[in-house]
């Protein structure tokens, strides 16, 4: 890893996390995942965890403690669905297009989805559905750039890279879909 990065592991109600900060900026959130890759997208079974608030390394320094604190809270809630914006500053790192396409998908509302046509034609490429898909699939955000809220055109659900289950869930706290057994 670059080292103008600092990666913090956090754990809480939902599983394990990995965030990455360049100074007091986050640019990086996603679920860690072990050396296979395989994702730990399961919740915690540790019931105490439900609040996890940041326990900072004492190595961090100040700026991105603080930032890793506000970051932890502001994930906490918003799994909670006691936050419908995130506040903490980021920086987005991708390519020109990758970077058009999280800034369309961070414009969708709370509670509101658009489909893979949508946010191509959004972005000036229309027919670009796949490429789309790939710019989402490359996340660095996750939950802070909801592609979670982006569907196929016919409605359903699909091309999440945490897996529809956790897609699902998201949506339904949401509000988006009114309960688990829509969009199947």
């Amino acid at each position: 890893m670059d080292e103008r990065f600092t990666e913090v592991h956090h754990r809480n109600m939902w599983g394990q996390w990995v965030f990455r900060f360049e100074g007091a900026n986050l640019c990086g959130l996603c679920y860690e995942s072990d050396k296979a890759g395989n994702l730990q997208a399961i919740p915690s079974e540790v019931k105490a965890c439900a609040g996890a608030k940041a326990m900072p390394d004492a190595s961090l320094s100040r700026k991105t403690a603080a930032a890793y604190k506000k970051s932890a809270a502001e994930l906490s809630a918003y799994l909670a669905g006691k936050l419908r914006t995130f506040t903490i500053p980021i920086t987005i790192i991708g390519t020109e297009f990758q970077v058009e396409v999280w800034k369309k998908v961070r414009d969708i509302p709370y509670g509101e989805t658009r489909t893979f046509r949508q946010i191509a034609e959004a972005v000036g490429h229309p027919g670009a559905e796949r490429a789309v898909g790939n710019a989402l699939h490359a996340n660095p955000l996750q939950i802070i750039i909801p592609c979670h809220r982006v569907i196929s055109s016919n409605g359903g659900l699909s091309g999440y890279v945490l897996g529809t289950d956790i897609k699902r869930r998201l949506l339904c706290m949401e509000g988006a879909i009114q309960n688990e057994l829509e969009l199947e």
